[in-house]
């Protein structure tokens, strides 16, 4: 809110610095709350769907501004972005703290409550009471506070630690962003073939980038629940990693004079962004979130989020200077690289953590293989 009224008061380079520093500030903090925040009120079985609606409200908000921008005068378009998050203020006053934090605090008979109203049902109802149960014993096996020494002195949760870091780094390092800020410059070169008309304004780019972001966030909500995290994120690298390399095929011929069509390298940019938002963006948010539990999970996320975002940063300062030194064609094969590098990553070192609990995520981690319930009841009747 801040950072839009900065903007509507006064139009100075220095004041339009300042206002993107205050709004980078409060998405930056709200990257790490809101999928903490899912995540701990969310039921198991909709976890993975409800944390990627994170990235699903960023492309449609991208989306409407876009459109909003193409439609309406400058300062309008202000008024409008001020008033979003002021409803939205207005709103969270009405929402509930979770769970967790709530029987943190001791206050087990709120939690019901709240459990009551978030799941649809009496608060004195037989799951309800199991689950204010299981963060109860969640809570009780956790320190009163965290301490460096809880997350760096268990080899188990190091371990965790470095898989959530490296699958959101990999997200950074996929390139999928720092194409789509430099996307204006291939939808210019693809624009020089004389054989295909594709002459879009910037705006118009814009949008239809903001498309098929949506589209892919969309696919993700949908999908996520029934393919688990490792198979959706796996699919998703394969694909960004394919049209990074086409994209890197291209800006090569097109250096050494063999002409290809301009629609090439705008499906390569689309698909490559929309593999981006139907995976590579949202999944390592809920893969963070998953795999830590409530005393550790606020700390962890900010700490990798800290780092992702200060990769980010660096990566896109780096990106014009990179093509320079080894050009287009090399940046993008090893964007490429990196992409189908991360998927045998995932298939040997990143546990599936759909529907699981901590225990039998930490289990994989440590090389086990957790025995079932069912299976330890059997043997004991049998014994």
């Amino acid at each position: 809110m801040l950072g839009w009224i900065v903007k509507l008061a006064c139009t100075h380079p220095i004041a339009l610095i300042a206002a993107r520093a205050l709004i980078g500030f409060g998405s930056g903090g709200g990257f790490v709350v809101c999928p903490l925040y899912v995540k701990e009120i969310s039921e198991d079985s909709i976890r993975g769907m409800t944390g990627t609606f994170v990235i699903f409200s960023q492309t449609a908000g991208n989306l409407l501004v876009f459109i909003l921008g193409d439609l309406l005068p400058f300062q309008t378009v202000l008024w409008i972005l001020l008033a979003i998050p002021l409803i939205h203020f207005c709103i969270l006053l009405r929402l509930p703290d979770t769970p967790s934090y709530l029987i943190k605090c001791g206050k087990n008979e709120e939690t019901a409550k709240v459990l009551g109203w978030l799941r649809s049902l009496p608060h004195t109802d037989k799951s309800i009471s199991e689950e204010v149960d299981r963060l109860v014993i969640e809570q009780n096996t956790c320190e009163p506070k965290f301490s460096p020494r809880l997350l760096f002195g268990d080899k188990t949760a190091v371990k965790a630690f470095w898989v959530a870091l490296i699958v959101n780094l990999t997200r950074e390092f996929c390139g999928c962003i720092a194409v789509l800020v430099y996307a204006s410059h291939i939808f210019a070169e693809a624009g020089k073939d004389p054989h295909t008309s594709i002459a879009l304004s910037p705006n118009k780019q814009s949008i239809l980038l903001a498309a098929v972001q949506i589209l892919g966030s969309f696919l993700a909500c949908q999908l996520v629940d029934r393919t688990g995290r490792k198979p959706l994120l796996a699919v998703t690298s394969v694909v960004a990693g394919f049209s990074m390399c086409l994209l890197g095929v291209w800006f090569y011929l097109q250096s050494v004079g063999v002409f290809m069509p301009g629609w090439v390298p705008i499906m390569a940019l689309c698909v490559c962004i929309f593999a981006d938002a139907s995976g590579l963006q949202p999944l390592p948010f809920v893969i963070m979130t998953e795999m830590f539990n409530f005393q550790l999970r606020g700390t962890v996320a900010t700490l990798i989020m800290a780092i992702s975002l200060g990769t980010d940063f660096a990566l896109i300062k780096l990106f014009a200077p990179l093509n320079t030194w080894i050009g287009y064609h090399s940046t993008f094969w090893v964007f490429s690289f990196i992409c189908l590098a991360n998927v045998f990553y995932l298939i040997f070192c990143v546990p599936e953590t759909k529907m699981r609990n901590l225990e039998d995520i930490y289990a994989d981690l440590e090389g086990k293989k957790r025995r079932k319930k069912e299976d330890v009841v059997v043997e004991t009747n049998h014994v």
